[in-house]
């Protein structure tokens, strides 16, 4: 009897092991035994080099953001020892549907097989026509690239000249070119997230325009936009209603209403010299404008309540990088918890401290981290990608709204 008591109790002991096992394995969504899903693993990458070469870096770093920031790999362009560095970086861009990473520089732009690593194609721009330019390579290529919704059609600028391209993500073909003749310099660009409009930068100093406001899917230019000065880098609000724009000659910035072409105001640090601010962006839920000041050596904050039209400057949210701020811009990860400075800082954005620095595999500072992206890859493929801008998202702006939180 004592033995077959003993019995009953190993074999209950057993079903409650297993139906524990069972019950865990549930929550963590596989079957028992079954391997743990992949958790999404999140990696940096950096396109090189800077200007002229003055970071003695080249190719595409990338870095493990999972583990501290530390160096994984460099991807190389494929130049040859007399090309080496290569040009300056003007931009990067990345295609989820494509699994492709793309580069643009003065003088070429590459696409790079994210599977692979390797160059997937070049294009060289319209080498074979004579262009006419203000500046700029004179094959017409290439400036800031930015995917269209389908993930794979490109937006690309023309480097310093007139015109920006559409272009096969796949293949690398020409598919068209808006003509901007009164934004004639094509340099900065953003697109609302359907990719119906785009603002299109121009180095123009007035009267020539500084933005080129465009119906993407229809190429077409809906109106010009002309700033006190040369526009610089640039973000928006979520619906592409309000522009922000640094310009020469201001530490801090102005905002335009893109359906008027009206500037509305300027925004300037109290008792900052006349400079000029390299960089700009928001928090994806728009509750916060981030500057980059030069002459401070510091990022300087603007609080965004309501509408987006009366930011208030926030001296007590001023950050000091350890780096400083010279080649500044910012990128910002998808869900606002993170930002990349162009000069090598990592920040969490809710503290306003920096995080981390970015480093080489010699433990080397990048100097020129300004084309960067937060790319997020699941049994390794690339299942989140973000643009290297920091505009306004219409899902977090919403939430903060319907909180009734006007800033962080």
């Amino acid at each position: 009897m004592q033995r077959l008591r003993t019995g009953v109790l190993a074999m209950s002991c057993a079903v409650a092991v297993v139906s524990a096992m069972t019950f865990v394995s549930a929550q963590r969504g596989g079957a028992p035994g079954a391997p743990r899903p992949e958790p999404i693993r999140h990696l940096v990458y950096i396109a090189t080099p800077g200007d002229a070469g003055t970071d003695n870096q080249s190719g595409v770093v990338v870095l493990d953001a999972d583990k501290g920031y530390s160096f994984l790999k460099r991807i190389p362009y494929g130049l040859t020892a007399a090309q080496m560095p290569g040009p300056k970086n003007a931009g990067i861009a990345v295609s989820i549907p494509l699994q492709m990473l793309y580069v643009t520089s003065d003088g070429w732009m590459k696409a790079i097989d994210l599977s692979t690593d390797q160059i997937a194609w070049t294009f060289n721009g319209e080498t074979n026509q004579p262009v006419e330019r203000t500046r700029g390579a004179a094959s017409g290529c290439c400036e800031r690239p930015w995917l269209l919704p389908d993930g794979k059609t490109l937006v690309v600028g023309s480097s310093y000249n007139s015109w920006w391209y559409y272009i096969d993500g796949a293949t690398g073909k020409v598919l068209g070119k808006l003509p901007v003749p009164e934004a004639p310099v094509a340099h900065n660009l953003v697109l609302t997230e359907d990719g119906k409009i785009g603002l299109m930068g121009s180095m123009s100093s007035p009267p020539k325009a500084g933005l080129a406001v465009v119906d993407v899917p229809n190429r077409k230019v809906l109106r010009y936009m002309t700033f006190s000065e040369m526009v610089r880098p640039l973000t928006m609000n979520h619906d592409a209603s309000l522009v922000y724009v640094n310009v020469n000659n201001l530490i801090g910035f102005e905002i335009g209403e893109v359906a008027t072409g009206k500037v509305l105001g300027q925004f300037k640090v109290p008792g900052s010299p006349k400079a000029t601010s390299h960089g700009i962006g928001m928090t994806p839920d728009e509750s916060e404008i981030w500057v980059a000041d030069p002459e401070g050596d510091a990022w300087q904050v603007w609080d965004n309540p309501g509408d987006g039209r009366h930011p208030v400057y926030n001296a007590s949210k001023i950050m000091k990088p350890t780096a400083g701020v010279e080649h500044s811009w910012i990128t910002m990860s998808n869900d606002g918890k993170l930002a990349f400075l162009g000069d090598s800082s990592v920040y969490d954005v809710k503290t306003h401290k920096e995080i981390a620095v970015m480093k080489d595999e010699y433990g080397r500072r990048i100097v020129h981290t300004e084309k960067v992206l937060y790319l997020g890859f699941k049994d390794g493929k690339l299942v989140e990608g973000n643009n290297q801008f920091a505009i306004g998202d219409a899902k977090a702006y919403a939430a903060r709204m319907a909180a009734g939180k006007t800033n962080n």
